[in-house]
């Protein structure tokens, strides 16, 4: 699906829909979202909050409430990975079965 990056202080924010959330299992209350940067893609996979230590020096994002949904926040040098101009480009969120997969839109 293909989605637009809201501005968010020095960094963009991605929104979801509460239904697709639920979808993949995710319960914004009780997880982080880890997120890998790899060939100009971000990989957003859920961990439980009892599991931190062992991401503790990567990037582990919460979910931010907003209306009838949440947002993940994702600063400017992650925005850079994806190689797009997040004001004028859009980015296509894929999902693999519990992992969300985000790249430039063609």
């Amino acid at each position: 699906m293909k989605k637009k990056l809201k501005p968010s202080g020095n960094g963009w924010v991605l929104y979801f829909q509460k239904s697709l959330l639920k979808l993949l299992g995710y319960k914004p209350d009780e997880i982080k979202i880890l997120i890998v940067a790899k060939n100009s893609c971000l990989y957003f996979s859920p961990v439980c909050k009892d599991e931190l230590d062992k991401y503790k020096n990567n990037m582990v994002r919460n979910f931010q409430k907003s209306g009838g949904g949440y947002g993940i926040y994702l600063p400017a040098a992650l925005i850079d990975v994806l190689n797009v101009d997040p004001a004028n480009d859009y980015i296509y969120v894929e999902i693999d079965e519990d992992r969300v997969i985000v790249k430039k839109a063609q």
